[in-house]
């Protein structure tokens, strides 16, 4: 599992893709030839550069097109930080095609896009110009991505939908694909792994992802509270994360009472190995990120922190989930995941430990 994409988090290409971008972005648009809609879809290419969490959430569109029409033929087009998951859904959706995109060589992703025809380019980035230029530039007979207020990316498009900070991102995904046709009521899923859930097995994941990721984060101390008051009640708690995770969980392991009770999987679990453990656990604990999505699409009993992050826009989507947000009223602040309101993270320290356990004590 990775904690950090350097084409994700990287201030400085988001710097270029800004100030660079937006200009080329505009001279792409005077170029625009005029499209009619394609009258038959046989081939749809889907673009998500970036993020497990986003990834997850285009289950539900994936799902929405195979049951409009089983014989569509997908190909999603991503970055190096959700490919691993990508190629997973494979297994779960026979028509789908995945390709790993080099975001950092624009020019050799430009060929790999052209290197097939599609009916339909659809383009689920709301803010990198980057996407909007590798939209351009597909070998495609309809191009369709969002307007996004300030980011100037929308000219390359034959049909814009504006991106809504007021309604869930499923929901921003899914008015892309109403351009096209589909209309279908899919939520996010993943049901390429067995669900056999293993009663005293609870997983917690206290690592975001993501530009400053630390503004995500929970208290170290809170954490500690809530695992040693779970290894009081006899649970198996696994700590999951990414290598560079896994010293931070040692150190919280090493202040735990029933230290024999926890099992750190941080830089152990590959990916699959994590969704498979998530699948089997009893309860989930988790700040706002990719493990959090998949926990919801997996249908897990689920506990969501969220801090600078809106559980109204980023929020699990399944029934059987307990959402906290912070009581702040600066929070949320996020709206694309890179423009915080601060630079410390007292939304998350005022998700207290009491309210946490409150919600453990409801699910189990």
């Amino acid at each position: 599992m990775k904690k950090y994409d350097s084409e994700r988090g990287s201030s400085l290409l988001r710097f270029f893709d800004r100030y660079l971008g937006i200009p080329i972005v505009f001279l792409l648009g005077i170029f625009k030839r005029k499209k009619t809609l394609p009258n038959d879809i046989q081939r749809i290419a889907l673009l998500k550069t970036a993020a497990i969490g986003d990834t997850t959430i285009l289950t539900a569109i994936i799902k929405d097109i195979e049951d409009y029409d089983a014989n569509i033929k997908i190909t999603l087009f991503t970055g190096s930080s959700n490919y691993e998951f990508a190629k997973l859904l494979q297994t779960q959706y026979k028509n789908l095609d995945v390709i790993k995109l080099p975001i950092k060589n624009p020019l050799k992703s430009i060929k790999y896009i052209r290197s097939k025809q599609f009916d339909y380019f659809l383009d689920f980035g709301p803010w990198p110009r980057l996407d909007a230029i590798l939209s351009f530039f597909s070998n495609s007979g309809y191009r369709v991505g969002f307007k996004t207020d300030n980011q100037y990316r929308h000219y390359v498009y034959d049909k814009y939908v504006l991106h809504s900070k007021d309604i869930h991102e499923l929901q921003n995904y899914k008015n892309i694909l109403k351009v096209i046709g589909i209309k279908k009521d899919n939520l996010p899923q993943i049901n390429f792994v067995e669900k056999k859930i293993i009663e005293s097995n609870i997983v917690i994941h206290m690592f975001p992802g993501g530009s400053r990721s630390y503004l995500k984060e929970w208290p170290e101390r809170y954490w500690i509270d809530i695992i040693n008051y779970l290894t009081s009640k006899n649970y198996q708690i696994y700590l999951t994360g990414a290598k560079v995770d896994k010293m931070s969980a040692e150190i919280i392991k090493e202040q735990c009472k029933y230290r024999e009770q926890i099992n750190i999987t941080a830089g152990e679990f590959s990916l699959a190995d994590t969704i498979k453990l998530l699948a089997c656990s009893k309860l989930v604990i988790s700040v706002n990120t990719g493990v959090m999505h998949i926990a919801s699409a997996l249908q897990c009993n689920l506990i969501a922190l969220h801090g600078p992050t809106n559980h109204k826009r980023w929020g699990p989507l399944n029934d059987n989930a307990i959402v906290l947000q912070s009581p702040l009223k600066c929070s949320p602040c996020l709206n694309l995941g890179f423009d915080y309101g601060c630079n410390v993270n007292k939304c998350m320290q005022s998700i207290y430990v009491d309210k946490v356990i409150e919600s453990i004590d409801k699910m189990l």
